[in-house]
């Protein structure tokens, strides 16, 4: 037969303390002494105590869990592994409110608001974390219009403040464009996802502003659209090359869009030291070159970003207005990939 779930009379009789001392030690509740409180949380670890998550929500109305809407043609056989990272380190930031990750799949072609609304008509959810915004994001306008807690990877023009976690697109793009200029490139390439998402605004506004800072048209920057993924990526790099054969450098949306502008060089015979081709990315996960490529990587763990996001949904959970929890973080150029190893404090 199999052992009894430890509980809280569990910790209590062990201890020899009431439960309503245990329940309060376990809240780090100001009636209960501190070394009560060591005691308590050391025999609740050394039995394996986890709170009863059905009890919790009976007692409070809250699941406990907290929601990653994940875009799922990003992570299939050509798409992102970021997210994975991210997952990892937002789902270990949660441990510390005794909140479990659930992580939802929005398919191609499904309303983005579809998974959102799903998560809060069914209670699935005390919060949620989606990616890929937009300007006037439904998802963000939902959650805003039914107070529902939400921190998004991305931001929005709407007017009400939300949380929200971001690269810092526009800068990054800026010095890519400007580094490009100064190497001596005037025709260059950017290949980013559609218009809609609102990250592609940042990165045209920086690349437009450095042509503009160099005394060049910005209207002369080639952009071509490409999904975020390898094969995407291969033959968008593929048209720009055909149509526009004077171009001399590309910008890619991610080390996945890298990826696939790579193999497109090396099927039209191209090299990027042999032929001087300037090639730029954007990342969140460690990319380390072993073949002998000239790259730039602009680069961002998404470990930190979920870590982010955990400290976030913890604050705004315990009443932290939304304005004052917006970050944007910075990327870190790397232009040694030869040399690149996971683990560089950034």
């Amino acid at each position: 037969m199999p052992a009894a779930r430890p509980n809280l009379r569990t910790i209590a009789d062990r201890l020899g303390l009431s439960i309503t001392t245990v329940s309060r030690a376990l809240k780090d509740g100001p009636e209960v002494k501190p070394d009560t409180v060591a005691r308590v949380k050391a025999a609740a670890a050394e039995i394996g105590y986890q709170p009863d998550a059905r009890g919790v929500m009976l007692r409070t109305g809250k699941t406990m869990q907290v929601c990653s809407i994940l875009y799922s043609p990003e992570v299939g056989d050509y798409g992102d592994p970021g997210f994975l990272a991210q997952v990892e380190s937002l789902t270990q930031g949660l441990e510390a409110d005794n909140y479990s990750l659930l992580v939802l799949a929005q398919t191609r072609g499904e309303d983005p608001l579809d998974p959102v609304r799903k998560v809060h008509t069914q209670r699935l959810a005390d919060a949620v974390v989606f990616s890929r915004t937009t300007l006037q994001d439904s998802r963000a306008k939902y959650c805003l219009q039914h107070d529902f807690p939400f921190v998004s990877f991305g931001r929005t023009e709407l007017l009400t403040p939300h949380a929200f976690v971001d690269h810092d697109d526009e800068q990054a793009a800026y010095d890519a464009v400007k580094r490009l200029l100064d190497d001596g490139h005037r025709n260059i390439g950017m290949i980013d996802p559609p218009e809609a998402l609102t990250f592609f605004g940042y990165r045209k506004q920086g690349a437009r502003r450095a042509m503009v800072d160099a005394g060049l048209d910005p209207d002369s920057l080639i952009w071509m659209p490409s999904e975020i993924s390898v094969r995407a990526a291969r033959e968008s790099t593929t048209r720009l090359f055909a149509n526009q054969r004077d171009v001399t450098a590309v910008v890619c949306a991610s080390q996945m869009t890298m990826i696939g502008a790579l193999e497109a060089l090396m099927e039209l015979g191209m090299d990027t030291i042999r032929d001087g081709i300037g090639v730029v990315g954007f990342g969140g996960m460690p990319f380390r070159m072993l073949s002998k490529q000239k790259l730039a990587y602009y680069y961002q763990p998404q470990r930190h970003v979920g870590e982010v996001l955990a400290r976030h949904l913890h604050d705004l959970m315990n009443g932290t207005p939304p304005e004052n929890l917006q970050t944007l973080l910075p990327y870190h150029r790397i232009d040694d990939l030869a040399a690149f190893r996971e683990g560089e404090d950034f």
